[in-house]
């Protein structure tokens, strides 16, 4: 949980693999109280997810688990460290270059999160940009709304009071969501569907938030050197600023990026934070997709 420490604990992912031979792989990071289920949500039920869109379009995906999340290790609390999840994604992205969790070796990774996954995302990106060839970064910007993450704070509690967790002996900084708190700040309520948010709600997940672990500030941006999708939704509540249109969130946010990361952004309409479980899910699906072909490249053909 160090990066001079033994690696005695598990992570849970899912590779899943395309057609044909991939180079390029995208490595998903869940956002806070979700695990690797966020990448294949299917906010419009009847068309494909995230991780189906990428691998029908020639890219391989993991999807990972965060430790003290989904089917990954739970360590006590006060092991996890600022940089314990940084930690664990730089190893990651080396054991998939080297071809060490099955799919052969990839020459290229994109890093793509969401929320707090995007925060990780741009941490790595930004400390080692040699080790990273995409971001991909969704429902985070330069602005986050303070006073709204204060008052959903009030909808986070211990996990082992939440009868989800019960039992699992969970120490006191394992946090998770309340009933309710999703469909109330993660969902943009007009085009979400009802199951959708019932099924997030039934698969949500514990979290730990260790001292220092927090909002990185925009101005590591500047390190980043590989190229950078950004996406959020309309009515994200979690974030100030530009919202309007995805020209008014370029001009937010590319002060903080250099030329080498030829920023684009989308704000996609109608949708709040956890895009994923959006009707409109598939549209900043197929954006992403025609980013990673015009960017990135490697997929299989």
């Amino acid at each position: 949980m160090t990066s001079s420490g033994p690696p005695d604990q598990r992570v849970a992912g899912t590779l899943c693999l395309p057609r044909g031979h991939a180079t390029t792989v995208q490595l998903l990071i869940p956002g806070g109280f979700y695990g690797q289920a966020y990448w294949r949500m299917r906010g419009d039920p009847q068309r494909p997810s995230y991780v189906e869109t990428m691998t029908g379009a020639g890219y391989a995906t993991l999807a990972i688990d965060r430790l003290g999340t989904g089917a990954s290790s739970y360590p006590p609390s006060t092991r996890f460290r600022p940089d314990t999840h940084q930690i664990v994604i730089r190893r990651l992205i080396r054991q998939l270059r080297e071809g060490r969790l099955g799919g052969g070796r990839f020459a290229k990774v994109v890093v793509v999160g969401h929320s707090l996954g995007s925060t990780l995302a741009r941490a790595v990106a930004a400390a080692h940009p040699a080790e990273v060839d995409g971001v991909i970064l969704t429902g985070e910007s330069s602005v986050p709304d303070e006073a709204a993450f204060e008052q959903m704070g009030a909808g986070i509690h211990r996990a082992a009071d939440d009868s989800r967790f019960a039992g699992r002996g969970l120490d006191d900084g394992y946090l998770t969501t309340r009933p309710g708190l999703r469909a109330t700040w993660f969902y943009h309520g007009p085009n979400a569907d009802s199951k959708v948010i019932a099924a997030d709600e039934a698969t949500k997940t514990t979290d730990v938030f260790p001292p220092g672990d927090s909002y990185t500030p925009p101005s590591i941006n500047k390190h980043i050197q590989a190229p950078v999708l950004m996406v959020n939704g309309e009515h994200d509540k979690l974030l100030a600023g530009a919202r309007s249109s995805s020209a008014a969130l370029h001009a937010q946010e590319a002060p903080f990026y250099g030329p080498r990361a030829k920023l684009e952004t989308v704000v996609v309409p109608g949708t709040g934070h956890v895009l994923n479980g959006h009707r409109t899910a598939p549209d900043w699906f197929a954006q992403a997709r025609a980013w990673a072909d015009r960017q990135v490249g490697g997929a299989a053909r």
